[in-house]
């Protein structure tokens, strides 16, 4: 039997079929239905009661935004622009103050109002509550955490809950807070800062309109938290002012929208329902002993423990006896493919049976055979092209440096001067056989003789334009280099950096240093440098199949030995090694190689 029916069957028969009973008895006698049902009646009381709770806040911030464009706080922050004669402003404040006491009678719950002006006069109004608030200086509210963000909100009310910033709300009442900016209506620019504290009675007797009015303790109890977890108002007052967190592990202050749990809370296995409400992140939390919803049912109990763990010993069986096998089968193809993705092409997969197992290991297998002789491939083709391109670079650097020195002797001949021919002849013949060497790499030694020969040549040329200095330490000697590597670099130096100079101006100076891994050669000239126009196309790169017919004519001309030796480098000898240029205008011209060590037999 193949794989998939061998699955069905044993999906249906021992999973399927027993969980349809467990659905069965669970759909009857299910504490999770329960759990649903007063979630959703939770749900609805506690929408009723933060549409309640809003409505209640929306009011106030209503009677607030005709309040700070009254004439009562118009002119009453005013005030603090008039001289202040002590007797006189005494007189003004107090006179002031009176006219703002009407806004303590627009509503039952306003209890303290508090107006600060901009030079820190502060005006107040208070009905004759028992309260222990005492509203701070302007200097300490300038001070307080909140104070930017009032001012940030530039007029929109800030809310502060019970027992949130006690320094500000005072503890005992607890009472709501509202803190917003007064704009002057005309010029809109900031007057003052209104801070008006209002009583938690209406809210509370909110929150206890839905309690249960014959047993407090048996019934629903209702919280307003704030994002930090912070009890800010409960409806028995057992626990205003702590922490949530202290209570239960859940984070209900983390609430998005609606969420019901069936969880402990102090102690109580309880109903934990919790609604956010629209406005600063508070949360309004219901708490219901689960006793109170419902009598705990023994055999209920009984009866989904027992299916349970029928369901539990099928999937176990199921597992066991069937998946496992497939498991491994699956698992040991996945370890083969990991390996095989480290570069392990020679990984197979055996197995044994008639099911797609089976199929799926030999296709495995042909995939990596195959895969394998595609990379090999690839790897044949890679070298091919980066042989052509090798051989390619290196016959666009012979004729360059042989046409300028034929150039050089043909005017050394011309002006009759035998001595200088013989010498250059010479040092032509070191040229011509270190180019037309065989191998690519020769010792450093050679290289180094082959371009001071090429300098040597271009001094006569130039009479004596520059000067040359090479420092090369005797243990690099027998390192091995790309050949044709530093003579078409000191050539750009003398025939773009010293335009302008006079003799003996100019200096190229070639300094090698050992280092542990690698050998570093530095080319560097006291020339006019290189613009960033030049700099950028030579870091753009050049790709020979693409060269053009100007390109051939005008290459030399443009930098195409410098970009030649960097190409060569870089295919050479791979990432991490190559070629860097340093230059601005009027400062020279810097170039940095860096090749690994490798040693080989010389010429």
């Amino acid at each position: 039997m193949n794989l998939r029916p061998k699955l069905m069957l044993a999906f249906i028969s021992l999973i399927i079929i027993p969980m349809i009973g467990l659905g069965i008895f669970s759909f009857l006698n299910s504490e999770t239905l329960l759990e649903k049902k007063y979630s959703e009646q939770s749900e609805i009381t506690l929408k009723a009661i933060g549409g309640n709770i809003s409505y209640f806040f929306r009011e106030l911030d209503q009677l607030s935004n005709g309040n700070v464009i009254s004439s009562e706080v118009q002119n009453t922050l005013r005030q603090s622009e008039l001289p202040k004669d002590d007797n006189s402003a005494l007189i003004r404040i107090t006179q002031a103050e009176k006219e703002m006491s009407s806004i303590l009678f627009q509503h039952p719950s306003v209890s303290y109002v508090v107006l600060y002006a901009g030079d820190g006069t502060m005006f107040r109004a208070n009905r004759n509550d028992p309260t222990t608030f005492k509203p701070i200086s302007f200097d300490g509210l300038q001070r307080h955490s909140l104070y930017d963000d009032v001012i940030e909100r530039g007029g929109r009310p800030l809310w502060i809950g019970p027992y949130e910033q006690r320094e500000l709300t005072g503890v005992d009442p607890p009472l709501f807070t509202m803190m917003r900016v007064v704009k002057e209506l005309e010029s809109l620019n900031d007057l003052g800062i209104m801070v008006t504290q209002y009583k938690t009675e209406e809210v509370s007797s909110m929150l206890k309109a839905f309690q249960n009015p014959e047993d407090e303790s048996y019934g629903a109890r209702y919280f307003i938290l704030n994002s930090e977890g912070l009890v800010m108002l409960d409806s028995n007052r057992r626990y205003d002012g702590h922490s949530i967190d202290l209570y239960t592990d859940s984070m209900p202050q983390l609430t998005e929208n609606y969420e019901s749990a069936r969880m402990r809370f102090d102690g109580v296995d309880s109903l934990v329902s919790s609604y956010q409400l629209d406005r600063n992140g508070w949360i309004l939390l219901s708490v219901q002993p689960w006793d109170s919803l419902t009598d705990e049912n023994v055999r209920f109990v009984q009866w989904i423990g027992m299916i349970t763990v029928l369901g539990l010993l099928s999937a176990v069986l199921f597992n066991v006896f069937f998946v496992n096998r497939v498991a491994k089968s699956i698992i040991k193809v996945v370890r083969k493919m990991r390996l095989v993705e480290q570069g392990l092409l020679d990984i197979r997969v055996t197995a044994q049976g008639k099911d797609e197992t089976v199929l799926l290991a030999k296709s495995f297998n042909s995939m990596v055979q195959r895969i394998g002789d595609l990379l090999s491939e690839v790897r044949r083709e890679q070298e091919r092209k980066q042989h052509a391109e090798m051989m390619l670079m290196q016959a666009q650097i012979k004729p360059h440096f042989l046409f300028n020195t034929l150039e050089s002797i043909n005017a050394l001949a011309a002006q009759n001067e035998g001595g200088k021919i013989m010498l250059m002849v010479r040092r032509l013949s070191i040229l011509l056989r270190t180019s037309m060497h065989h191998s690519e790499e020769i010792s450093i030694k050679q290289e180094i003789e082959h371009v001071r020969s090429y300098l040597d040549i271009q001094k006569y040329r130039f009479e004596e334009l520059f000067s040359y200095d090479l420092a090369v330490p005797e243990e690099a000697f027998d390192y091995r280099i790309l050949k044709l590597t530093l003579q078409p670099l000191v050539e750009n130096s003398i025939q773009h950096g010293f335009d302008g100079y006079e003799d003996g101006q100019g200096v190229i100076a070639i300094h090698v240093k050992v280092e542990p891994q690698k050998l570093v050669i530095m080319v560097s000239d006291n020339g006019t440098g290189m613009s960033g126009d030049v700099l950028m196309k030579l870091s753009e790169g050049y790709n020979p199949s693409r060269k053009t017919h100007e390109d051939a004519e005008m290459g030399e001309r443009r930098g195409l030995g410098i970009r030649n030796v960097a190409d060569r480098l870089r295919i050479h000898y791979g990432p991490g090694f190559g070629m860097m240029i340093c230059s601005s205008e009027g400062c020279g011209t810097t170039i940095r190689c860096v090749i690994p060590k490798s040693r080989g037999e010389g010429l």
